[in-house]
This record gives structure tokens, C-alpha cells and sequence, in this order.
């Protein structure tokens, strides 16, 4: 008995009436072996020379195809790029694109933008779609060899009229002056938002062309002047980085941001919502709690109960299945 490969199976199995399948055992009259094995031996060579010989239709420079292939894709004097490269915020900042225009480029909607520029830390947001939409379009501006911002030389400062219209429009959307609520002096305002809503009515303004410095200052004049409090661009990040419902509600911004949209609402004369009515009737006159951090550990009842804030942003719980 002897295994051989598919190669030297030699005449069909008289018996079987097809070839052996490759690797198979069967038996051989011992006097046939010698010959079996000579001719594996010669088809070996034979297999080895062919490809030991050099292609004789092969350009001499094909040689150097490889070496030149990895040199221009994998060049040593490549430019080192940071993993927290800024170019998405640079290249708004330059003028290129307004931001909705940007969003309508890479194909992603103004929530997902927000959600994603609003991240803080280098790879905070890796999973966010605009994060592989806006990999992709400045990717293919590289391989264009186009600029990622515009040249100084081609960079037009802003006329006086341009300068006059944003200062009007933040004027207008954000001005509060002249009104002041119950409470107001002592920082003492009920709250009756949730950190959510008023994440959502900042992005608003943000998708309305106010900077997120200029929203920190308004939210700032919001407050006594004398509270020794303020809403810096960093707690602002901080704030609309927060998950959930009620993520961020212990934050001077969360509470700068109600007192400052209340005036608002108050200011251009409109009605109270539905929504904030609702608001009023689940928390009572005390309002949101914003005293006590909605990530801290809640008891329950039971091991089977899961606690959880509803969209009103009140503390829930049910039961596990």
C-alpha cells in the first residue's frame, strides 16, 4: 500500500473504472513502483525548471516595476500628519465652504454634523457617519491634489459691510437685553427643559451661523454679572458632548442655556409649547433637578429593576425581562 499524488496515479483501476482520487492508497504490483516513482521524480524537475527560467517577453525595466510601485506610494520624505489633524474646522474657517454647504458635500444631515463636530478628544466620534464623510472628501481633495484651504494669498478679509451683517444677525438672535425672570439674581430660575432640548436649540443657533464663542458670551450675559460664573467655549464642547436626556445636567451651561432661551422666548412675545407645559406638570415648580448628576447610582426595589429617565427627563424604572 503506498499514497501518491493526483500526478502519478498512472492507467485507471481496472476494477473501479475511473481514476483514484488525488491522495487516495491503493494497491500497485510492487514491480510497477520503481517506474511510478521515476516519473514523479522527472515531473518534479521538469515543474521546477519552468519556473526557474526567466521570462523571455518580460521589459528589462519591469524588474524595477515593484521598487518604483512602493517608493511613490511609501516615499520617506512623506509629510508627518498628526492623528488629531483640525482640518474639517480649518477648512470651514477658511471661507471654502459655508457649513451647510459642507454637510450637503459630504452627504450627511445637520444632526449627524452636529454630533460629530461637537465631540471633544482625538478619536471621540471615530463611529460618527461624518466622520468617514468628511475622511472621504478631503481624501479625494489629497489625491486631487487640491489644497485643503485656500492660500493666504487668495484669503479676502472681510469688507465692512460682511463685518456689520454677522454682528447684526448675532445682535438679533441673541440679544436678551431687557428682560429678566423670577429668580434670576439668585440663580435660582426652575428649570423646565432637559439637557437634550437645550443641546437641540444651541445647535440651532449653530446651524444659523452663530460660533460656539459667541454663543458661550450670550449664554454668559444670561447670568448675574456678579456670580462669579461663566460659560467658557470649553464648557460649552463639554455640554453638547453629553449623552442622553439628562447628561449635563449639573453644568453651568445647562442652566446658563435655559435662563438665556427663556428669554428669548419671552422677548420675541411667544406662547409656552406644549412641550413646556408638559414640562411644568411633570416637575412641579422646583423644576429639572440640577443639583444632583444623572450619572450618579440610583436604589431601587428590586435587582430586576432598571432605572432610567424618561423624555421629560423624570427618573423611571422597569422591570427587566
Amino acid at each position: 500500500m503506498v499514497t501518491v499524488p493526483d500526478k502519478a496515479l498512472g492507467p485507471r483501476d481496472p476494477n473501479a473504472g475511473a481514476a483514484f482520487p488525488p491522495g487516495s492508497i491503493f494497491p500497485h504490483n510492487p514491480q510497477e513502483l520503481p517506474a511510478i516513482a521515476a516519473r514523479m521524480d522527472k515531473e518534479n524537475k521538469v515543474t521546477a525548471t519552468a519556473k526557474s527560467k526567466p521570462n523571455p517577453k518580460k521589459r528589462k525595466s519591469d524588474a524595477n516595476d515593484e521598487t518604483d510601485v512602493k517608493a511613490l506610494l511609501f516615499p520617506d520624505d512623506a509629510p508627518y500628519i498628526d492623528e488629531d489633524d483640525d482640518r474639517l474646522r480649518k477648512w470651514l474657517k477658511s471661507g471654502a465652504m459655508k457649513v451647510g454647504e459642507f454637510q450637503r458635500a459630504i452627504g450627511v444631515s445637520q444632526h449627524s454634523y452636529s454630533n460629530f463636530v461637537n465631540r471633544t478628544g482625538t478619536w471621540n466620534g471615530e463611529g460618527c457617519d461624518a466622520y468617514f464623510a468628511a475622511a472621504r472628501f478631503f481624501r479625494k481633495r489629497e489625491l486631487q491634489g487640491l489644497p485643503m484651504t485656500l492660500p493666504k494669498s487668495a484669503k479676502k478679509a472681510k469688507t465692512g459691510t460682511d463685518a456689520k451683517s454677522t454682528k447684526a444677525k448675532e445682535q438679533e438672535l441673541l440679544d436678551v437685553s431687557g428682560v429678566t425672570l423670577p429668580g434670576e439674581e439668585e440663580m435660582a430660575v426652575p428649570v423646565f427643559d432637559t439637557p437634550k432640548e437645550a443641546r437641540r436649540k444651541i445647535r440651532d443657533l449653530q446651524s444659523k451661523g452663530i460660533s460656539q464663542a459667541a454663543i458661550a458670551r450670550a449664554l454668559t450675559s444670561a447670568l448675574p454679572a456678579d456670580c462669579g460664573k461663566s460659560v467658557s467655549a470649553q464648557n460649552l464642547r463639554t455640554f453638547l458632548g453629553g449623552k442622553g436626556v439628562m447628561g449635563g445636567n449639573t453644568t453651568i451651561a445647562f442652566y446658563a442655556a435655559y435662563v438665556f432661551f427663556e428669554k428669548r422666548r419671552l422677548k420675541a412675545g411667544k406662547s409656552k409649547s406644549k412641550t413646556r407645559e408638559e414640562m411644568e406638570d411633570a416637575h412641579g415648580p422646583m423644576g429639572v433637578d440640577i443639583e444632583n448628576n444623572s450619572n450618579g447610582t440610583y436604589w431601587v426595589m428590586s435587582s430586576e429593576s432598571e432605572p432610567y429617565y424618561d423624555s421629560y427627563g423624570k427618573l423611571r424604572t422597569y422591570k427587566r425581562r
